[in-house]
């Protein structure tokens, strides 16, 4: 018991050590001898921690970097830091203070090395040189003390699914040291800011994807962290919930230094009191929003919502009357755009009120001014080196830049790159893609086969050395009776008189080394047992002892001393090897002969005929040890099979597959052929290792034959059961875990209590021969009984052959059945014994054989019935009939949403069929058990068309899409893609679509070039052709550079490029995209939106789910809000924004003040008291500190009137920043409708 306690501390401070010094992937490793120094014990003195050499204000040169602020701490201090990933430096040289009391954003596009800087803050990435002060302490030796005041919210959410809200909030605060005492108050504070009171004692794992990243927010705040870092904290929220977040973090920032990088450039400005921005891993500029504003803008910009009339020319004329050689500055979908210097803003008013007056006649819906954002100093800052800016379009029909053609020729794709067309073409193109998945991720994965293959050797090893000690067939071998078969022996030796007559001599040849002289043996022996046990046990084998002679015996000559023997009576057989010692001694005093000896051997009676046939029959044999073992190995080995399945159905890469148009046969055909080839490799690493060992019954090629057949047939009803096995676990280390213990206990738990029952004496083998009929279909249970039946089907004729010739060597005229009728316990077995290994009786391998073929081959018909989707259809159809499960009827549905459910209901199934709708949805509803998370949704969607379906988190979106690429069955309803129905053609309709998920469906051990490769293959791209496809989508989606990472190394918005470039494989003609811009910095998200405008533009219908307004704004041609599973508003973006947003929205962002921290009333009140003067009500539906937004209701004053008054409002001292006037945006109708959304 001790010496576990002393086990558990040693082992514990091993994997301590081994982990500081090598933490792996992520961590700052510590030098090998750190546990000796002194800085270890007693930490590090500050004069020697913080480097003089630090100064507080960082000297960037250039004029694009603010003067620091002087009157505030600096929580966070950069210096010089560097990280390089092999060649590749991700940071350059990065020096950069953070100050308390500040929101920091750091902003860049995807790959600047936001998220690798973040790391090395918080001892993620070791820095390659270069360092960080965070808090007065050094990221590179006082990573613990960093720890202590951070909090990080990372790009991922990383929470514990069986954790509450409460139960996190908890966990966390007393790990950054919080008191007990205070942790009440501070779950109670945190949950109502974050507006988790409804989800306080819920699972995480039940929380929706926005209240999971509030989680990541609050746990990143609570415990009084002085240092937050938040990575994209509001990535995959709703827009309100993101204006949720907003308000705390700002009334947060308080005695906080934090840290924030984002996408989303409004957040920056609103949040961020200093911006940075990087690109290609170094600090392009730093300042407040406005100094960045004024250093990189070029005035004003003139944004105008055109219609399908307007022509931009005309426009350009109108406009050039008053500001000669004026150009578009962009033209992305139904926005057109220009730049107006700021010194021609007196001039605006009369130009204003002349498009004002024409904007019919030119096709603009509305328009309005801005000053240059900050997303434009994103495009000009924040794209790559030696990258063109992506974001411009084509103006006029004209090029403007060499990305252009890139884009056409990527569209074109499905006119240049030539399709096969022949039904074998596209089976081997699939055959080859999943080929390639497979191999692919398992050479990526070489730890895992590895060790899938040396486990079952292992424990053939163990099981062969164990065995090896006590055979119980054969004879047992000679042993001879010397002291060679001990280790290390002692035998002591006391002498009562000097006079020996030579025999101590004699006894010190006889036993060697072993000799050792005492005084008195008694004596030594109780001491040294009381002393050290164990090694008395162990080593001290026996003795002898030489004492005089008594009076009687010294009178006779054949005596000369007085001889007596000691044995230790623990070890075996020292009683004889002592008095053999003894013997020699004599006999060599006898013989006078140095060299002579007795060598005494004991050869132990041969075992019986009915003790072998008894040892066979209890599984007292190498056969039944070997069975086991192997059978307990491959429960392992079997189980390694769920990984791979359960990963690539979490994941969605199965179903984006499926989608993608892989037929069922051959994904599972290659799946079961490729998972076959590596256990083969597998089995016949395991024959090759018993060979090595020439066991009898496992050596010949008879015997290895049979085994490989056994193990052969068991792979074949195995892979099934773990295939099977896949659907019920969502994560893969769980499936591994269950699947083993399922293994053991069912296998070979079964085997051993079958084989108990069997046993003679218990009389009950009636049972165990029931129940082995019974396990017979469980493959590990049919793989250990196979194996230890044909050793003892090869044992029986082996014994029987050798009773046989001993029986003839004593009546020669006997036959083989009158030789076994003389031995009774033979006669049972060897008389009639059939050696067919392959016969039905037992012991024969035929019933496990012929049960394991079939029990895969069912196994397989269930996995395709479920693939195929029978069950689902026959329980469909019996829930249709029973329980039939209809839309509910909205009563204030819109008008518009009504005409378009009447127009879909009325239609004929011909016009169903038609090709005239790409996309037509009928009734679509879909029930969670009760819950009702669609409610019967109409809707037709032509060719060139881009719908978009927007809504909060929860609100039915991704379960609409779900249904639309069958990924979840259809509760009531249908919908008809290019006339094919998803209810009954769904495998043909997956053939025709192009889908981007919400979440990347991606293989983490693939590379992003053979990703693309193997869903090119898949929807029929050449293989000559599919390497330059690869090559041009990367370019066109830029991350050509990432071409050839593993997708696990890719970034956020990397991957939804990749996904979203999957999508247009195949010239579908229908695309699905879900939130397909997630992640990715505006200059890649713009270049995407003019691509998918021209897209949609070549004949495509795009469906678009978007958190982003002006995504919609730009691409879609119409939409819908989504609320509760219904349908809330249906039309164009204008039509909406003029029935459901009359009036106009007016933003104004104020000045702050050098070095404030905050706005007081004061600031804000001359501004307000302003726009209720000259806008008489207006309505103020926002205030975010230095953000007011105002609704103006009055639609009748002119925009060159409101422009002038504003014009003059910035000349005079109201502090205002900038402004931006136009007609009330989609996001305030979005906002108006999905306040009714209640939370799941």
């Amino acid at each position: 018991m001790v010496m576990l306690l002393v086990d558990t501390i040693i082992y514990l401070l091993i994997a301590l050590y081994v982990e500081a010094v090598f933490p792996g992937t992520y961590g700052v490793p510590q030098k090998w001898y750190f546990p000796f120094t002194k800085q270890y014990w007693c930490g590090q003195s500050r004069s020697i921690a913080i480097d003089s050499t630090f100064n507080d204000i960082v000297e960037n040169e250039g004029e694009f970097f603010e003067p620091e602020p002087k009157n505030l701490r600096a929580g966070i201090k950069i210096r010089n830091l560097r990280k390089v990933f092999k060649n590749n430096a991700a940071v350059r040289n990065l020096s950069l203070n953070m100050y308390q009391d500040q929101i920091t954003v750091l902003l860049g596009h995807n790959g600047a090395g936001k998220t690798t800087t973040m790391s090395m803050l918080t001892g993620m990435f070791t820095p390659t040189s270069g360092t960080a002060i965070i808090n007065g302490y050094d990221i590179r030796t006082e990573m613990n003390k960093v720890r202590e005041s951070l909090g990080l919210c990372p790009q991922h959410n990383i929470i514990f699914d069986e954790l509450t809200v409460a139960e996190h909030l908890y966990f966390f605060s007393r790990l950054k040291g919080m008191e007990e005492s205070k942790i009440k108050d501070e779950i109670t504070h945190y949950v109502n800011l974050l507006e988790l009171e409804p989800k306080r004692n819920a699972k995480s794992s039940s929380l929706s994807g926005g209240m999971k990243r509030k989680l990541c927010v609050g746990v990143a705040l609570c415990g009084n962290s002085d240092i937050v870092m938040l990575d994209e904290p509001t990535a995959g929220m709703d827009p309100s919930a993101r204006r949720a977040l907003w308000d705390l973090l700002l009334k947060q920032k308080k005695d906080r230094t934090i840290l924030l990088s984002t996408h989303f450039m409004d957040e920056a400005d609103l949040l961020g009191d200093r911006i940075a921005i990087m690109a290609g891993g170094e600090l392009q500029c730093c300042g407040t929003s406005f100094f960045l504003k004024k250093k990189y803008g070029a005035g004003y910009h003139l944004i105008m919502d055109k219609n399908p009339k307007c022509d931009p020319y005309t426009v350009t004329n109108l406009l050039a009357k008053y500001i000669p050689n004026i150009q578009p500055n962009g033209n992305v979908g139904s926005e057109l755009s220009y730049l107006l210097a700021e010194s021609q803003s007196g001039l605006f008013e009369p130009m204003l009120r002349d498009l004002e007056q024409n904007k019919e006649f030119f096709g603009i819906n509305s328009f309005g001014i801005s000053l240059t954002t900050l997303e434009e100093v994103f495009m000009k800052v924040g794209a790559d080196h030696g990258q063109e800016e992506m974001y411009n379009e084509k103006i006029n029909g004209e090029e403007i830049n060499g990305k252009e053609a890139v884009i056409e020729n990527t569209i074109g794709d499905s006119k240049t790159i030539p399709h096969t067309i022949s039904f074998g073409d596209l089976l081997l193109n699939q055959i080859i893609a999943m080929s390639l998945k497979k191999i692919l991720s398992t050479i990526r994965s070489w730890v895992l086969l590895c060790t899938q293959i040396l486990m079952p050797i292992i424990f053939l090893v163990m099981t062969m050395i164990v065995a090896k000690q006590q055979n119980t067939i054969g004879d047992l071998p000679p042993m001879p009776l010397n002291l060679e078969r001990y280790t290390d022996p002692v035998t002591l030796v006391d002498i009562n008189d000097a006079n020996t007559n030579g025999y101590d001599e004699i006894y010190k040849n006889v036993v060697g080394n072993a000799y050792s002289k005492v005084d008195s043996i008694q004596e030594t022996i109780l001491q040294l047992t009381a002393e050290t046990p164990v090694t008395v046990r162990r080593r001290y084998i026996g003795g002898a002892s030489f004492n005089p002679l008594n009076d009687i015996l010294s009178t006779l000559p054949i005596f000369d001393v007085n001889y007596t023997v000691y044995f230790n009576n623990d070890p075996y057989h020292t009683p004889a090897v002592a008095l053999n010692l003894a013997l020699n001694s004599v006999y060599r005093k006898i013989r006078n002969c140095d060299n002579c000896s007795l060598d005494i051997t004991n050869h132990p009676m041969p075992y019986s005929a009915n003790t072998q046939f008894n040892n066979l029959a209890i599984g007292n044999n190498m056969g039944f040890q070997l069975a086991f073992n192997i059978c307990f190995s491959m429960a392992f080995v079997s189980s390694f099979y769920v990984l791979f399945i359960v990963r690539e159905r979490v994941c969605k890469s199965k179903h984006l597959q499926f989608v993608s148009g892989v037929k069922v046969m051959v994904f599972w055909f290659i799946t079961l052929f490729w998972d076959f080839i590596t256990y083969l490799i597998t089995i016949v690493a395991l024959l090759i290792a018993l060979i090595c060992f020439q066991e009898d019954g496992f050596k010949s090629v008879g015997d290895l034959g049979r085994l490989f057949l056994i193990l052969f047939y068991f792979g074949w009803s195995m892979l099934p059961m773990m295939y099977l096995a896949g659907f019920l676990f969502d994560i893969p280390s769980t499936g591994y875990t269950r699947m083993t213990l399922f293994s053991i206990f069912t296998g070979c738990a079964a085997f051993l209590i079958v084989q108990v029952l069997s046993t003679p004496d218990l009389d009950l083998e009636h049972v165990g021969k029931a129940l082995h009929w019974i396990f017979l279909l469980i493959p590990h249970y049919s793989l250990g009984t196979g194996i230890r039946d044909t050793y003892t089907l090869y044992s029986y004729e082996k014994l029987c052959n050798q009773l046989y010739e001993q029986c003839i060597q004593i009546a020669p005229n006997y036959t083989r059945e009158e030789c076994f009728r003389e031995i009774p316990a033979a006669a049972s077995i060897c008389i009639g014994l059939d050696v067919n290994y392959y016969k039905w009786e037992s012991p024969g391998i035929g019933r496990n054989l012929l049960y394991s073929f079939l029990v895969g081959f069912i196994l397989l018909l269930v996995l395709l019935v479920i693939e195929f989707k029978l069950f689902s259809q026959i329980s469909y159809f019996i829930k249709q009939k029973l329980f039939p499960k209809h839309p509910i009827d909205v009563a204030d549905e819109d008008s518009d949403i009504r005409e378009e459910r009447l127009k879909i209901l009325e239609m004929s199934n011909m016009e169903l069929l038609n090709q005239n709708y790409t996309l037509v949805v009928k009734d679509l509803t879909k029930y969670y058990k009760k819950f009702l998370a669609v409610n019967g949704l109409c809707l037709g969607v032509k060719h060139y068309d881009c719908f978009g379906l927007l809504g909060i988190n929860g609100a039915g979106k991704t379960t609409t899409f779900k249904m639309l690429t069958g990924d979840v069955p259809i509760s009531y309803g249908d919908a008809w893609v290019n006339g094919k129905s998803i209810k009954s053609q769904i495998k043909e309709v997956q053939k025709i679509i192009g889908y981007c998920p919400q979440f990347d469906a991606l293989l983490d051990d693939l590379t992003a070039r053979e990703t693309l490769h193997m869903f090119a293959l898949l929807r029929g791209i050449k293989k000559n052709y599919c390497n330059a496809l690869a090559e041009k989508l990367a370019m066109d989606f830029d991350f050509r550079r990432h071409l050839d990472k593993q997708v696990k190394e890719l970034s956020g918005g990397n991957k939804r490029k990749l996904s979203t470039s999957i999508a247009l494989i195949g010239d579908p003609p229908i695309i699905y995209l879900d939130e397909p811009t997630t992640g990715m910095d505006p200059a890649t998200k713009r270049y995407l939106w003019n691509a998918l405008c021209q897209i949609r533009d070549s004949g495509k219908t795009i469906i678009l789910t978007s958190h982003s307004m002006e995504e919609c704004e730009a691409l879609c041609t119409r939409l819908a809000i989504m609320v509760n599973g219904n349908f809330k508003c249906l039309g164009s973006t204008q039509h909406l924004k003029s029935k459901f947003a009359e009036g106009y929205t007016l933003t104004i962002k104020l000045k702050k003040p050098a070095g404030a921290s905050g706005f007081e009333h004061s600031q804000t009140r001359t501004v307000e008291q302003f726009i209720a003067e000259h806008f008489p009500g207006s309505i103020q539906r926002e205030k975010h500190e230095e953000m007011l937004t105002y609704y103006i209701t009055d639609k009748s004053v002119p925009w060159s009137k409101m422009f002038g008054i504003l014009e003059g409002a910035k000349r005079q001292d109201l502090n205002i920043e900038d402004y931006s006037l136009g007609q009330s945006s989609l996001e305030q109708v979005f906002l108006t409708f999905t306040k009714h959304q209640y939370q799941m």
